[in-house]
């Protein structure tokens, strides 16, 4: 080293020295006195090594402890650096929190979609279920329905079989009795027909008996009077229905009719047979022992 000077020498390491602000927790001032001392003493050992002196003297160093004072450019820069530094922690940390927040946030987001979706489906799950029991309750209904019509229709089979049986029986009671009463009603009628025939016959022979022949008449000759007459068998008029072509003839009938007057054997007859057969009689008057 030529022509360097110890505070030359010094003066890189201060500027270097100059940026430590604390070292191993000292202040950074007492850390640069300490490295001044030492530079100092190792200047001057050193110019007595390369410049012997002719006449060594024993001189007692002066060593004066001194403090830099450190440069406001310098410590503002630091400052500034400092500020920056905790700014970038702040905003790190400002980062970490909002990626933290928005990883809450994503996290209850997603919580809040799977809960969602387990709502969903839970819903869905429910109304599957109620669909199912709706459905089964509805075919048990409609089973219950079927159940019930075919129920009715067996009993209204059931009650039209019965019904028809009823009828039946009564039809064929029906039938029965009108055959009994169409037998006892044929045997009334023939009993009657023959009464009839028996009354009707008493009273031809009664005109008969009262008639007196005409010279005008003839076999074969037949007159038809119409008697009205009253229970008691009083005869009340007579008509002329159908004429024989003789006047002779029908006037000697009618006057034989008349005769009679009252057929008395009609008195003990049913007023009901009386009224059908006797009270306007057809009387036909054909005498059977006309000459030819």
């Amino acid at each position: 080293m030529t022509g360097a000077t110890p505070l030359e020498t010094l003066q890189p390491r201060l500027s270097l020295v100059s940026h430590i602000e604390i070292y191993n927790g000292y202040p950074a001032s007492l850390v640069v006195a300490l490295l001044l001392h030492f530079t100092v003493l190792a200047a001057l050992v050193y110019s007595g090594v390369t410049q012997p002196s002719p006449n060594p003297e024993i001189v007692q160093p002066s060593i004066r402890a001194f403090t830099l004072e450190e440069n406001p450019q310098l410590r503002n820069e630091r400052l500034q650096q400092r500020r920056v530094a905790e700014q970038q922690q702040r905003d790190r940390q400002a980062e970490l929190q909002r990626q933290a927040e928005e990883q809450r946030l994503r996290e209850a987001e997603e919580a809040a979609r799977r809960a969602e979706q387990e709502r969903l489906a839970e819903q869905q799950r429910q109304a599957e279920q109620l669909r199912q029991r709706q459905e089964v309750a509805e075919r048990e209904r409609l089973a219950e329905l079927q159940r019930q019509r075919e129920a009715e229709q067996q009993a209204r089979a059931r009650e039209q079989e019965q019904q028809r049986q009823r009828e039946l029986a009564a039809e064929q009671d029906r039938q029965r009795r009108e055959a009994e009463a169409a037998s006892a009603a044929a045997e009334v009628a023939r009993t009657e027909q023959e009464m009839v025939m028996a009354y009707t016959g008493i009273i031809h022979d009664l005109v008969q008996q009262n008639w007196s022949r005409p010279p005008s008449a003839r076999n074969g000759m037949t007159v038809v009077f119409r008697i009205q007459m009253v229970p008691t068998g009083d005869i009340l008029d007579v008509q002329l229905v159908q004429s024989s072509g003789d006047y002779a003839f029908d006037r000697a009938a009618e006057t034989a009719i008349y005769r009679v007057g009252r057929f008395q054997e009609l008195q003990g007859m049913p007023i009901n047979m009386f009224n059908e057969n006797f009270r306007s009689l057809l009387l036909t008057f054909r005498p059977e022992d006309l000459l030819n």
